[in-house]
């Protein structure tokens, strides 16, 4: 069916005029070859007459140039005969016939396009010099034979090459070969016995001695040449076989009777030679004249043809057209246009009546339909009417339209309703909550006009998100997950008015709207019992827990769209999220101000990243049993231009909820490496480690195996020297890749650091299930365990577990000598904080890490053993621990 569309696809003229055009094109090929062959042999016909003329012209040349030479000789023979005299009479007549040889020579060079012509022509200016020399007596017959010789050679050269045209060109015609093949036998007559004269010339006058060979054998070239012209010419040619037999080279007066077997051998040649170029003038003309007639034929037939095949498409085209043009009005809707005359051939006709019955019957259709979708079947008209089968197909389909129709009607109210219900939880969904707010919101005054007496106050939008659902879904199941949800869903339901509309957006997002407000503010305190409900414990099965949630709120304003007030809402929940969750948070101006702040600074981070406003900070690590640098923490700074070095504080949580978090942590890795491929290149930092801190994001949503294979590579640096940090809320949020990833990490000899070890829930429980190789106890611990017996034993039981587990301490945050030394006996491995060093480029941390002790390990421990009060003086950056 496809390859049928695709064929039937073009115009009817299209095929019609293929029809016309194939046979055309056929006999045009066939023409035009025929053109071509008869071109190529009236080419051949106008090459081969310009030769057998340009011949003929130098064969008389020839002959009329020997008589003359021979003439020219007699005449510088100081004793007098009677060949001389004889000769002497007639030069002015043998001068004159050359030169009428010569320019028809010329004449047909020219007509030719061959340059031979202008050399004959210097080459007589010679000849006219050197008849003046033997007009005066002055000439020998040496100078006159090689006068005569340079012309000869020239007309040979044109000989040969008109031999070479009428032997090797394709004629096409037997007679012209044979009138060709004619000329050059009896052209030959007219070489031979002038060579035959010029052989007894220059015996007689001494232009060189010949031998009775030479003699001999041109007398015999001229008989062979005479026998070879005789089948063509055998009543003139006998004749002159019966002179030449007469002919005594030794007698006396040879030179005039070979003078004149020449002549009367040039004329009777002559007289051949024009019979010879009319009859091969004729065929070349005629040759030309039958390629004119074809190509007239072939003009006369495409003329024909077309004009055939306008007539035949006029007939079909025009009522085709009109056809196409109503089918056109039809597929438009059009269907009340006027019916198409009936016109052209019988099919055409009958295709134009049953295209009128069709837009009649469709119109028809269209009416019923047409009341049909305004319920108005009583007014719809009868299709009793209809003809043919069309008519009772269309009958059939409508009223099987009609009764889908009544279906779909009685359905569209149940699909409308579940189109806006959440699932699982039986409240509205998003759909439907962003209706109910442009309702809301088309009710609201304009700004500046009073509420109407009786009208709604303010409204307001709660966003709730529950906070550590996730958990719950790892912990006990989705299953249980989607109980918990239901739950949330029926304590919310009860917690507010008639007149208040709850929906799910979906996950673990509810949106609640509430109307009427005499005072927005009251929307805390209704937020904060919202949370108060959820907070309640879940009893599932066997199983209790408890899960929080934050609340966001804003107030609907004149001009807002539904999105806008979700979006403000949204906001304001991140802001709870941020701030410590379990918590409501009203949007107001200065969270306003602080999403564009913060999204002015997303845009000028971004470009940080681009322009290489990024600067790598350096914070030592102290090994806690030596003193001396173990290593040092690579931090990112950003010297931001105009402003300094903005806190990272500031943009890593942009970072992070950007995406832009994965960029400016290749960065760091990419400078890191960069940096222990450097020490080792200088010899320095033997054995120290460089530690990046690394997302969450980027470890679970992240490439970070592959980002780190890339710098390592980039940089030729030693993954055993390298170090990656993560906080361990990072790594609870999905354990099971955290692991996976982790391990193939580990396996490239990249150490693994959990930073902020102990402020996430159920630490010790996944401390033994991940591969690790350090812990790092959080500064919380650090800063109060001289003070609080609680967080010292903390610090004690990380120490305890990490030995345990074969893992590095590393306590972070030390800022005083107490603290030093309280690490120092507490067991941990390795000591970081501001007493031993700050964050500083890394240019002058390397000045401390390389150069002696971070601190005096005995003076440390004996001068806190003996204080009686905390010691809380910072010690100077990059300088040992002193007491005095």
């Amino acid at each position: 069916m496809l390859s049928r569309r695709r064929l039937g696809g073009l115009p009817l003229a299209v095929y019609v005029a293929a029809l016309l055009l194939i046979p055309l094109t056929a006999v045009g090929w066939f023409s035009i070859r025929e053109v071509d062959r008869n071109n190529v042999t009236a080419e051949n016909a106008a090459s081969i007459a310009r030769a057998v003329a340009l011949h003929s012209s130098a064969t008389s040349a020839v002959a009329a140039l020997e008589v003359e030479r021979t003439t020219s000789l007699a005449r510088t023979v100081e004793e007098p005969t009677g060949a001389r005299d004889e000769l002497e009479a007639g030069l002015t007549a043998v001068r004159r016939r050359t030169d009428s040889a010569l320019d028809r020579l010329e004449v047909e060079l020219r007509a030719a396009s061959l340059g031979g012509g202008q050399e004959i022509s210097e080459s007589r200016s010679i000849l006219a010099a050197h008849r003046r020399s033997v007009d005066d007596r002055l000439a020998d017959p040496t100078s006159v034979d090689e006068t005569f010789g340079d012309l000869d050679a020239q007309i040979v050269t044109v000989l040969d090459g008109t031999t070479t045209t009428l032997t090797t060109t394709d004629y096409g015609s037997r007679d012209a070969l044979a009138a060709s093949q004619r000329l050059m036998n009896t052209s030959d007559l007219v070489l031979t016995a002038a060579e035959e004269l010029h052989v007894v010339s220059s015996e007689r006058f001494g232009v060189r001695v010949m031998t009775n060979d030479d003699m001999v054998a041109s007398g015999v070239r001229q008989a062979d040449a005479l026998l070879i012209a005789l089948p063509g010419d055998s009543e003139w040619v006998a004749e002159l076989q019966e002179i030449h037999r007469t002919l005594d080279s030794a007698a006396d007066n040879a030179v005039v009777r070979h003078l004149d077997y020449l002549e009367q051998v040039d004329r009777v040649v002559s007289q051949t030679g024009s019979a010879i170029d009319d009859d091969v003038a004729a065929w070349a003309s005629d040759a030309q004249s039958k390629n004119r007639t074809t190509l007239a034929l072939l003009i006369a037939v495409g003329i024909a043809s077309l004009l055939f095949g306008l007539v035949v498409m006029r007939s079909f085209t025009r009522p085709l057209t009109r056809l196409r043009l109503q089918a056109e009005r039809i597929s438009r809707g059009e269907l009340n246009a006027e019916p198409l005359p009936v016109a052209g051939p019988s099919d055409v006709r009958k295709v134009t009546g049953a295209v009128n019955d069709m837009a009649s019957t469709l119109s028809l259709v269209e009416e019923h339909m047409d009341a049909l979708a305004l319920a108005e079947m009583n007014q719809a008209p009868e299709l009793d009417e209809l003809p043919g089968h069309v008519g009772a197909a269309m009958r059939s389909s409508m009223q099987r339209v009609v009764a889908l129709t009544t279906r779909l009607q009685a359905s569209e109210s149940r699909l409308g309703e579940q189109a806006r219900i959440d699932n699982l939880t039986g409240l509205p969904n998003r759909f439907a909550v962003l209706e109910h707010l442009e309702h809301v919101l088309r009710t609201l005054p304009a700004p500046g006009v009073p509420i109407a007496p009786g009208g709604m106050r303010a409204t307001g939008v709660m966003f709730l998100d529950v906070d550590g659902f996730k958990s719950v879904n790892d912990t006990h199941g989705h299953a249980v997950g989607d109980v918990v949800l239901r739950e949330i869903a029926q304590r919310l339901s009860g917690s507010i008015r008639e007149i208040d509309y709850i929906a799910r957006l979906g996950g673990d997002e509810f949106l609640v709207v509430v109307a009427d407000l005499a005072d927005p503010q009251r929307l805390i305190r209704f937020g904060e019992r919202m949370i108060e409900e959820i907070e309640h414990p879940y009893n599932i099965g066997d199983q209790l827990f408890a899960v929080s949630a934050s609340v966001g709120i804003t107030v609907v304003e004149s001009g807002d769209d539904s999105m806008s007030v979700i979006e403000r809402a949204d906001a304001a929940v991140y802001q709870a999220k941020k701030r410590g969750r379990r918590r409501v948070e009203m949007f107001d101006k200065e969270l306003q101000r602080s999403i564009e702040q913060q999204a002015e600074l997303e845009l000028a981070l971004r470009q940080a990243i681009q322009h290489d406003e990024l600067r790598m900070y350096l914070q030592p690590l102290a090994d806690l049993s030596t003193g001396m640098a173990s290593g040092a923490e690579a931090l990112v700074r950003w010297a931001r231009p105009g402003v300094g070095l903005v806190p990272p504080g500031d943009f890593i949580p942009i970072a992070e909820r950007s995406g832009l978090i994965f960029e400016l942590e290749r960065w760091v890795l990419a400078a890191a490496c960069r940096r222990i491929a450097e020490w080792r290149l200088m010899g320095q930092g033997s054995g120290m480690r460089l530690a990046v801190n690394i997302s969450g994001r980027h470890l679970i949503e992240g490439n970070l195996v592959a980002d780190l294979d890339a710098a390592i590579a980039a940089t030729g640096a030693d993954p055993n020297l390298l170090e990656i940090e993560l906080t361990e809320s990072h790594l609870l949020d999905d354990v099971v890749r955290a692991s996976s990833i982790l391990a193939e990490i580990r396996a490239r000899g990249i150490k693994i650091a959990i930073d902020d070890f102990g402020t996430g829930y159920s630490s010790m429980t996944y401390l033994q299930k991940l591969p690790v190789d350090v812990v790092k106890i959080d500064r919380s611990f650090i800063s109060t365990a001289t003070t609080n017996s609680f967080d010292s034993t903390i610090i004690d039981t990380i120490v305890t577990i990490g030995r345990a587990l074969d893992l590095e301490i590393v306590a972070e945050g030390i800022e005083t000598v107490e603290q030093l030394a309280y690490v120092i006996d507490a067991g941990a491995t390795q000591g970081q904080g501001f007493l031993m060093a700050r964050p500083m480029p890394a240019h002058e941390a390397e000045a401390i890490l390389f150069n002696g002790p971070l601190f005096d390990r005995a003076r440390v421990l004996d001068t806190t053993r003996g204080m009686p009060r905390p010691w809380t003086e910072t010690v100077p950056i990059g300088t040992p621990v002193s007491m005095d």
